[in-house]
């Protein structure tokens, strides 16, 4: 005697298994930081240190008129502006790194704060971003 499987009785072995199973997918932030001209490679060094997979370092100038600039006796307001994408569990430690960077030199000044982020779109952009690959 020989019994047949039924189609509803055999394994399915392409069954789908959700991202968040294979993949621990944490919340990401950009984290942006302006500081004067000359600091923004420091900076960068610090968030490479935590593990950040990617920074942008852009030039900005600061938006005060000249009469104050003068009044403060401030000659160049030239800034830059790194902007990195973090993991959410990372900004604690990224903070006290920062606030140590800032207090060991009158010269380095800046200001530093994240945004969430909502969503990205794309796997494999976010195991980029996430230094995941």
């Amino acid at each position: 005697m020989v019994f047949k499987k039924k189609k509803n009785d055999q394994v399915d072995t392409n069954k789908k298994v959700p991202v968040e199973k294979k993949i621990d997918i944490k919340k990401l932030s950009l984290f942006i930081t302006i500081v004067n001209q000359g600091q923004a490679d420091a900076i960068a060094q610090i968030f490479k240190r935590e593990g950040v997979a990617a920074q942008f370092i852009s030039s900005g100038t600061g938006t005060a008129q000249k009469e104050v600039l003068d009044i403060l006796g401030i000659e160049n307001n030239n800034k830059e502006i790194v902007m990195s994408l973090i993991k959410e569990e990372s900004i604690p430690e990224i903070k006290k790194e920062l606030s140590a960077y800032f207090i060991i030199s009158k010269r380095n000044n800046g200001v530093g704060f994240s945004v969430p982020m909502s969503s990205i779109i794309g796997l494999k952009i976010y195991q980029f971003l996430t230094n995941t690959i």
